[in-house]
């Protein structure tokens, strides 16, 4: 299957003339496979590059938190325990951006953009409008448990390494137990709580900073603020997690739970049945969405508002028409109130407007993505199961560890490297689809539309000139900040 078998016309400046016509090879969907390949040979040394930094990064950050875990003055050193751990979280979401972004140069999608006069987007400017819904997506969807997991093996192997593996969790001259793998859980409420709640005003005035100036800097230490009430908060939660059991309200939901059941065995029949699919729908369906949602905000389609996501829909008549009945009845300053508390939940708005690119793209395509998706997941632990079976396990373990680690990294490299480029060829041929479909609905319009008075190049009378419409990008990123109400007339 030809990997170029669809062009997109895409209009560009040119000396001399008005605009003119080029055409641009667009990825079919049947040769993502192939497309994710390309790129990844093309941009094999960036991405590696990215990839090792972040390893070296998240490798020193894990050494040294869980080396600041144990000691005296126990509550400071788990307080900067908790704040090395979401420096590495940080550094984590930074180095996929960045993997993203080293693969724009090799996207048709991108190619077309310049092509139609736009400019590139910094990395700084980049990193600065997706970081927050990018922690908004990496803490709703559970991405922070691996993280938290890989700390808690560190700390243990560590332990273990210098005391034994018995000793790591009991001092065997005392019997008392020993701290391994409690740093992020064993913080003081007290502290914990006053951290939460300066991280929680500090992410508000940046995300206001945020919204006045689009400042790099201010999306980073708000999305680093969010992270912090999050894991802080968590904390908080766990700490008093034995003082919530023991309240009635509490009591009282748990029984009536219980007598649900047993009154009502249909539902007990649903939850089985839910649980026994969740997982599979889960890793086969919503955790792809949720990576190529990520892989589509980091290249720009997306709209600030909820009118760029409704667009072209049912919904946008009657948005129009609801707005109208607001201009006209109801005050300024309530119009504006209204504005800014919903510009607290606003974050969530550009995820919509990725589900709607995707599904614009075809079935064919999301299934296709997530079959690869998936197979990409399945052929790395098989490939992991094979290269241990021909090490074997008849060995001490330092010598294991000799040809593990590397494995391990080597294996972790190729996965992330054909993931990200899946995702970014997958996002390519959805952006294809959709300028085609841009372009074809432009060509559809009424000739009154395209038809206007201009000077004749040949002659230098006035006459009627062909338009000459340029089919830009629907996916490019919209120009920033929060809308507000629109003021009556």
């Amino acid at each position: 299957m030809s990997e170029s078998s669809t062009v997109a016309p895409v209009s560009r400046p040119v000396p001399g003339e008005t605009q003119t016509e080029v055409r641009l090879s667009a990825p079919s969907v049947y040769a993502l496979p192939l497309h994710t390949l390309r790129l990844a040979g093309r941009c094999i040394l960036p991405l590696v590059m990215w990839y090792s930094a972040g390893q070296l990064v998240r490798f020193g950050l894990l050494v040294g938190g869980t080396e600041l875990s144990h000691g005296s003055m126990r509550d400071l050193r788990l307080a900067l325990t908790m704040l090395v751990f979401i420096v590495m979280v940080m550094a984590f979401l930074v180095v996929s951006a960045g993997m993203f972004y080293s693969l724009r140069g090799s996207l048709s999608e991108i190619r077309a953009r310049r092509a139609d006069g736009d400019e590139d987007e910094r990395f700084t400017a980049t990193l600065g409008r997706v970081i927050i819904p990018f922690v908004a997506l990496y803490l709703a969807w559970g991405w922070h448990l691996d993280d938290v997991r890989d700390f808690l093996d560190m700390d243990i192997q560590r332990q273990a390494d210098e005391k034994g593996a018995l000793g790591a969790f009991y001092n065997l001259a005392t019997g008392d137990n020993v701290d391994t793998a409690r740093a992020l859980t064993d913080l003081n409420f007290t502290t914990t709580l006053t951290i939460m709640a300066v991280a929680f005003l500090g992410g508000y005035l940046f995300v206001l900073w945020h919204e006045r100036n689009e400042s790099p800097f201010a999306a980073l230490a708000a999305a680093f603020c969010n992270l912090a009430v999050f894991y802080y908060g968590a904390q908080v939660v766990a700490s008093r997690a034995d003082w919530v059991g023991e309240r009635l309200a509490w009591t009282w939901w748990s029984d009536f739970l219980e007598q649900l059941q047993v009154h009502v065995p249909v539902l007990s029949v649903l939850g089985e049945l839910v649980d026994a699919v969740r997982p599979y729908a889960w890793d086969a369906l919503v955790l792809p969405a949720a990576w190529l949602t990520v892989a589509i905000l980091m290249y720009g389609a997306y709209a600030e508002d909820a009118q760029g996501v409704i667009k072209g829909t049912r919904l946008e008549g009657v948005a129009t028409q609801t707005s109208t009945m607001l201009n006209q009845r109801t005050h300024s300053m309530t119009r504006r109130s209204l504005t800014r508390f919903a510009g607290r939940w606003a974050d969530w708005v550009p995820l919509l407007h990725t589900v709607r690119l995707t599904i614009r793209g075809g079935a064919p395509l999301f299934g296709y993505f997530a079959l690869c998706f998936v197979g990409l997941q399945v052929g790395r632990d098989y490939a992991w199961r094979g290269l241990v079976y021909l090490i074997g396990s008849d060995h001490p373990r330092l010598y294991l560890n000799v040809f593990l680690v590397p494995m391990n990294v080597a294996l972790g490299l190729v996965f992330t490297v054909l993931t990200t480029c899946l995702l970014a060829a997958t996002f390519d041929i959805a952006a294809g689809a959709e300028r085609r479909r841009r372009a074809t609905q432009t060509s559809e319009e009424p000739a009154g539309d395209q038809t206007g008075d201009t000077v004749s190049r040949r002659t230098g009378e006035p006459g009627p000139a062909r338009a000459r419409r340029r089919s830009r990008s629907a996916t490019a990123a919209a120009p920033p900040g929060r809308p507000l109400a629109p003021e009556p007339n």
